[in-house]
């Protein structure tokens, strides 16, 4: 019976005792797969997130670091619109509008930005995509801007890239070395703009509402009283509102204040008289005046400022700003050029 028994009970003992290693082993496998398809996918998204990127681009612009105090030209090209900015003995200077003096700030900021751009992704190589980027050269289209920096006064570029549309997250630009198909997204900031307005020196007047006495233009004259502007001689009783009078108040009184144009060009020893040309002379007051010249051009509007009269009493804002005037006309912003134009506008017919 013993040995029935063993034989009956010793096969079954067996089979239940291997069922649960069998199990054990087969959630161990399976653990183990999943495991790895799971790090297996964490590693091609981690790849299609963060893309191998060549440093062809960073390497290239890498030695601006050292480069950066040796510069002594950067030329921004939009289109066929072109500015162009060099290091002279005086400061620097705007080459593309006869040697006004330009900021530096706009300088430091364009080549900083340059040296820390940091290429994060490889974009196309082919020149027929590159206008989907705003990287087609040329480019009628404005979109694109060619930055070259020079070294050492040499003719030849030490940096020369296209830099096209902005990316907005991260912030970034598109952008490739000049010659080289091979386009990349980077990351940063690069505002440089061939505009020649961000680039000049300035502002040109500083001579705030308050400080002036008296406005002479034409057969009118305008005065302060109650820090209210007004126009003599005043309108008749019952006479209709005249834009003109209008104009006069809410401009003028306001143009030397924090004047920073937006283009500058140098004037002619025989500069003429220009049609419809408005002369007002600013009385400031201890016998100072300033005499401005403004007329409408198809660009837009444009000044001359100049001494009228030049008193004995100092005049800071004057002795400031006027040895910028001497020689140059300067276009009005066009953000404030639009409140000048009643002054231009045809006489109403009576």
């Amino acid at each position: 019976r013993m040995s029935c028994c063993w034989m009956g009970t010793a096969p079954h003992t067996l089979q239940e005792g291997n069922r649960p290693m069998n199990n054990s082993t087969l959630l161990r496998g399976l653990l183990v797969a999943v495991l790895a398809l799971v790090t297996i996918g964490v590693i091609l998204q981690s790849r299609r997130a963060s893309p191998v990127v060549p440093d062809d681009l960073d390497r290239y612009l890498d030695p601006l670091t050292d480069l950066a105090p040796r510069i002594t030209a950067i030329e921004v090209q939009s289109g066929e619109q072109l500015m162009r900015v060099e290091r002279r003995a005086e400061g620097w200077t705007l080459i593309s509008r006869d040697g006004f003096t330009a900021q530096s700030e706009p300088i430091q900021e364009l080549v900083r930005a340059l040296i820390g751009l940091e290429t994060t992704q490889k974009m196309t190589a082919k020149p027929e995509r590159h206008h989907e980027l705003g990287l087609a050269w040329p480019d009628e289209t404005k979109v694109a801007r060619r930055i070259r920096i020079f070294v050492d006064e040499s003719p030849d570029a030490t940096t020369d890239v296209i830099v096209g549309n902005a990316v907005q997250s991260p912030t970034g630009v598109y952008i490739r070395r000049f010659g080289d198909d091979q386009s990349y997204r980077a990351k940063g900031r690069l505002a440089a703009v061939a505009d020649v307005g961000p680039w000049i020196a300035g502002p040109v007047a500083e001579i705030e509402s308050k400080s002036i006495v008296q406005i002479d233009v034409g057969a009118f004259n305008l005065v302060q009283t109650n820090q209210q502007w007004e126009v003599n001689p005043p309108l008749a009783e019952g006479a209709p509102a005249d834009p003109m009078r209008d104009a006069l108040k809410s401009t003028l009184p306001y143009l030397l204040s924090g004047f920073q144009p937006d283009d500058v060009r140098k004037a002619r020893t025989d500069e003429p008289v220009h049609e419809g040309e408005i002369a007002a002379i600013y009385h400031l007051g201890g016998g100072n005046a300033v005499d401005a010249r403004l007329w409408k051009e198809s660009d837009g509007i444009w000044v001359r400022l100049a001494f009228a009269a030049r008193a004995t009493e100092p005049n800071e804002s004057l002795d400031q700003y006027a040895a910028r005037w001497a020689g140059w006309m300067f276009r009005v912003p066009s953000w404030r050029a639009g409140q000048f134009e009643p002054l231009f506008a045809p006489p109403a017919a009576p």
